[in-house]
């Protein structure tokens, strides 16, 4: 076999190597797309305050006292008051007390699992896109939270005339993933539940 096969056949090699390779990588990257799971969040105590932790996405933060952790169909990790009693039964809506939900989403910015990423840093970036999204029912605001910012929503659901309230989120968009942080005001506890909610957003962490 003279020189130029033996080159030819090592550029051949190298180029296979190079394309099996970024298969496994896109593979892997398909396979980390969408919301982040229960069991990837580590629970930790310091000085009697319970913690969520999950360092592959830099994102911690406290859980509010007393409260319930738990993982369900629609979030990463849904807290509840002990005193949360469901409008209707099963239900996150709450009749007494109150509940969160935190759903971390991994979307890579300008690839096919770009649902929101995207959206959000233009609407952060545009201080006039807000201006006319807002409607009497919904408002939203850029808000900053661990040094970066995010969109945050306050929608009136006023549809049920037994059982009216507001529907809030928080969404920051920060290194491929779309931190969201929701929560129901609804129910007897409506002032109580947006001061929680207030507070708890102020224990997130995302590290830079």
């Amino acid at each position: 076999m003279n020189k130029k096969c033996k080159i030819i056949i090592a550029i051949v090699f190298i180029l296979a190597l190079i394309a099996v390779g970024f298969f496994y990588y896109n593979k892997m990257q398909e396979d980390r797309m969408g919301p982040v799971s229960f069991e990837s969040f580590k629970k930790t105590e310091t000085d009697g305050k319970v913690f969520m932790e999950n360092k592959d996405i830099g994102l911690k933060f406290m859980v509010p006292e007393g409260w319930e952790v738990i993982s369900t169909d629609i979030a990463s990790i849904s807290m509840h008051s002990l005193d949360f009693v469901p409008f209707q039964d099963p239900s996150f809506i709450p009749k007494t007390g109150c509940w969160i939900d935190i759903t971390p989403k991994i979307q890579i910015e300008g690839s096919d699992y770009d649902l929101q990423y995207t959206d959000l840093k233009q609407v952060i970036n545009d201080e006039n896109y807000l201006s006319y999204e807002n409607t009497d029912k919904k408002k939203c605001e850029i808000v900053e939270s661990s040094g970066t910012k995010g969109v945050r929503c306050n929608l009136l659901i006023d549809e049920n005339i037994e059982n009216q309230g507001n529907y809030l989120y928080f969404s920051i968009p920060y290194n491929n993933v779309v931190y969201r942080f929701e929560t129901h005001i609804f129910g007897q506890d409506k002032e109580r539940c947006l001061q929680e909610f207030d507070n708890f957003l102020t224990t997130v962490s995302i590290k830079k």
